[in-house]
């Protein structure tokens, strides 16, 4: 039954939409329902519970959803055009968007992880970026961001969070040991030159006795 009254009302309103939309050049009689008429009407069948599932079904329907797929290049023509459409606002709304940054942020970090490495080896953007680092303007607004309670809050951040880590911890422990290394050497050195010339001293006045 609820098949029979779907496919009635899906019959009336393709007739409805062919009659309202052609006409071969007729005149349109007051009587025939205008465009916001058959949006309407559209709608509300959507709403209807046998339209749900219809939709429902179609949606599960193999062969449907093929037909919905986009390839990869069409995707991708797609995104480039609008993102570089000066006219799409939506994008930089989208943008604005904490949630949507951050999640676009996390798709994208593989890659700009790698395109940063990129970028480190290329010369050309060695020389901008060193160029970049001696502009005075530069060093003055990196010097108000290190002054800011934020910047210092995250530094203290990031510094708990690498003491906590046992890699850190083991790279640590080699500096330190090295350091310990080197300050002792010099002392070891001086030792063992007093002790050098003590021997030295005390074999000249060995000498000496004999003859007197």
């Amino acid at each position: 039954m609820r098949k029979k009254t779907m496919s009635f009302w899906l019959t009336a309103l393709v007739c409805l939409v062919l009659t309202s939309c052609g006409g071969g050049g007729q005149a349109q009689s007051s009587s025939q329902p205008d465009y916001k008429s058959v949006k309407d009407m559209v709608l509300d069948i959507l709403q209807t519970d046998e339209a749900k599932q219809s939709v429902g079904k179609m949606m599960k329907d193999d062969k449907f959803k093929q037909s919905l797929l986009l390839d990869e290049s069409t995707v991708r023509t797609t995104l480039i055009q609008s993102m570089t459409n000066p006219n799409s606002t939506h994008i930089k709304e989208a943008f604005k968007d904490p949630k949507f940054a951050s999640a676009m942020a996390k798709s994208m970090k593989n890659e700009q992880k790698t395109l940063m490495k990129d970028l480190m080896k290329d010369p050309e953007y060695q020389k901008e970026l060193i160029s970049v680092m001696k502009d005075p303007e530069f060093e003055k607004n990196l010097m108000d961001l290190m002054k800011s309670s934020a910047y210092r809050q995250q530094t203290m951040q990031v510094m708990k969070d690498s003491l906590q880590s046992p890699l850190f911890q083991a790279e640590l422990m080699k500096i330190m040991t090295k350091v310990s290394e080197d300050m002792t050497k010099p002392k070891e050195l001086k030792s063992k030159k007093k002790g050098k010339g003590k021997e030295g001293g005390e074999g000249g006045s060995g000498g000496g006795n004999p003859s007197s």
